[in-house]
Formats: structure tokens, C-alpha cells, sequence
């Protein structure tokens, strides 16, 4: 087998590397879950000389990965090999690589505890033995789940005298990062993060706020839903309802405007990612509404 270099993602093969990760999700998940403006928005984030690495095999790119620092001693990483070019060893290489610049961050947190975590097909047993055997522990699986809008959905509002609007900025900006660090702190997936660079994150090309719905109680703001488009679907990246609200029927509410902002624009397709065993019960509800799981992910991590 000829030598294999991993060297940084060079954005002038951005397109290959997204035509990798759509030719993996394929693969494992039966769809694509993944665009260019995906990979560029990953990219904007991460120092790329030293926390994104690719394989080009044969004149092609053949492997991709890249680490994220959540925040101080929490990093994630994420890992592609082409599936005509597993069992090479490829994978192996990437994981390598990303402990390698992992332990870097480690040295430097020596006041936090460091976690890497990766995540991986569910159904991967390859997979699953690669981080296994390199001292990672399997968490929790996450469902992606789907509704199909062939029909007119359902739209319902609460009582109480709470109401479902679209988002304002001018308005309700301040109180939506407010409301999204309240209700967040309740999942697993919560981190602090600044502001800026939080609203920065949810301007990317996806993000429509014609699909961006608050709920509003006595002038104050109860729940959001914010939602990417992608053309032929949406997909639904945050929903929360902070604590003195919940069990009134606010998040179905919030996501049936949704579903139906969507079928009036001809989109009939709208997914979203819940854990398994979610904290807030999220996914009966998902599951009530008539989303369905389509596959899982399993979530593993391991201490540095």
C-alpha cells in the first residue's frame, strides 16, 4: 500500500470533501445529511492548520476529520473515511491524528479535566471497535428523526393567552439568547459560549428566520424554535420552552407552525437530532407529533 500523509484541509478541495461526507452518510444512513456550506461553516470555526486533517489517495480525497474545542476541557471530533476505501487503516490515522493535537489541549487545561468525544453510525461495528479498542465509552445514542408533509399539518396555540409569532430580531434577540441559555442548561449538549459568537453561529447561510417561531406569554418570551433551510427539507436546530412554561403545549405548538411554514413554502420534509434518552423527554414528543426515527448516531467519549 502506497504512503499515506495527512495534511490540512485545503478549502480548494471543498467540494470533494463534501461529495466524501454525503458519499459516507449514504453509505451508513441510506441519505445525505450534509452540503458544502456545512463544511464551510465547520471550517470558519477551527483552526485548520492544526485541528482538520485529510487523506488524498490516488489523485482524490479519500478521508476527512476535524476537532472542536466546545469549551475549555470538552473537545468533539468527527471522522470520515470513503466507504471504497475502508479497512485501510485510514480511520485509524485520522483518530491518531485528533488525540494526538487533543492531548496538545489537555497540557494546556491541566486545571480542567479534559473529555474528547466522537461520534459514529450506530450500526457501525467497525466503527465502534475502532474507538473502543482506543479506550473510548459508549454514552448515548442520538435518533435522526423526520416528518414527511404530504398533507396539511396540524397548527395549534396555546391557551393562556400565549401566543406563536415570528421572530423579531429588534425584539426578541436578547431575549432569545437569554431563553436558549435557560432552557439548554436542562440537555446534555449545553455549553457556554459567548453571545456574539452564538448569534454569529446561528447567521450562517442555513439559518431562515422565515422558519423561526417564539412563543409569547405576558410580553415575555416562553419558548423559540429555530430552523435551518436546506431547499428540499429543514431542519430544526434548537427548540426549547423555558421551565414556568412547559407541559402547556408550547413546543408541539411551536413545532407544528413550523411544519406548517414549511408545507405552504412546498418543503416537504423536516428533520431534527434528539437524544435517546433526552432529559426533557423531547423525543415522545417528536415521536406524538408524527416524526419518525430514520437512523442514530452513537455518541462515545473518553477522558485525556
Amino acid at each position: 500500500m502506497q504512503n499515506i500523509t495527512l495534511e490540512p484541509v485545503d478549502l480548494a478541495f471543498a467540494e470533494e470533501i463534501t461529495e466524501l461526507v454525503i458519499a459516507c452518510d449514504i453509505d451508513e444512513y441510506g441519505q445525505p445529511d450534509f452540503v458544502l456550506e456545512d463544511l464551510l461553516d465547520i471550517c470558519s470555526d477551527i483552526p485548520l492548520a492544526t485541528n482538520s486533517w485529510m487523506i488524498r489517495m490516488n489523485g482524490e480525497v479519500t478521508a476527512f476529520a476535524f476537532l472542536e474545542e466546545n469549551e475549555k476541557g470538552r473537545l468533539s471530533s468527527y471522522g470520515y473515511v470513503h466507504p471504497k476505501w475502508k479497512s485501510q487503516g485510514l480511520g485509524s490515522l485520522l483518530l491518531e491524528a485528533i488525540e494526538n493535537r487533543a492531548r496538545e489541549y489537555a497540557l494546556d487545561s491541566t486545571e480542567t479535566a479534559c473529555t474528547l468525544s466522537n461520534v459514529i453510525p450506530a450500526l457501525s461495528e467497525a466503527a465502534r471497535q475502532l474507538l473502543e479498542n482506543r479506550g473510548y465509552v459508549f454514552q448515548r445514542k442520538y435518533s435522526r428523526m423526520g416528518i414527511e408533509l404530504q398533507t396539511p399539518p396540524a397548527l395549534s396555540t396555546p391557551g393562556n393567552g400565549i401566543s406563536i409569532d415570528l421572530y423579531n430580531p429588534a425584539a426578541d434577540e436578547d431575549l432569545l439568547w437569554s431563553a436558549y441559555c435557560e432552557t439548554f442548561q436542562d440537555t446534555r449538549t449545553y455549553y457556554e459560549i459567548d453571545k456574539s459568537q452564538w448569534l454569529k453561529e446561528k447567521g450562517g447561510a442555513h439559518y431562515d428566520r422565515n422558519f423561526w417561531f417564539i412563543a409569547h406569554a405576558d410580553n415575555q418570551l416562553a419558548g423559540f424554535i429555530i430552523s435551518k433551510n436546506f431547499g428540499d427539507h429543514l431542519y430544526v436546530d434548537l427548540l426549547g420552552v423555558r421551565r414556568p412554561w412547559r407541559k402547556q403545549g408550547i413546543a408541539r405548538a411551536l413545532l407544528e407552525h413550523v411544519f406548517h411554514a414549511a408545507y405552504n413554502r412546498g418543503i416537504e420534509q423536516v428533520l431534527l437530532s434528539v437524544d435517546d434518552v433526552s432529559l426533557t423527554g423531547a423525543n415522545r414528543l417528536y415521536e406524538a407529533v408524527g416524526m419518525k426515527a430514520l437512523f442514530q448516531m452513537a455518541f462515545y467519549e473518553k477522558k485525556l
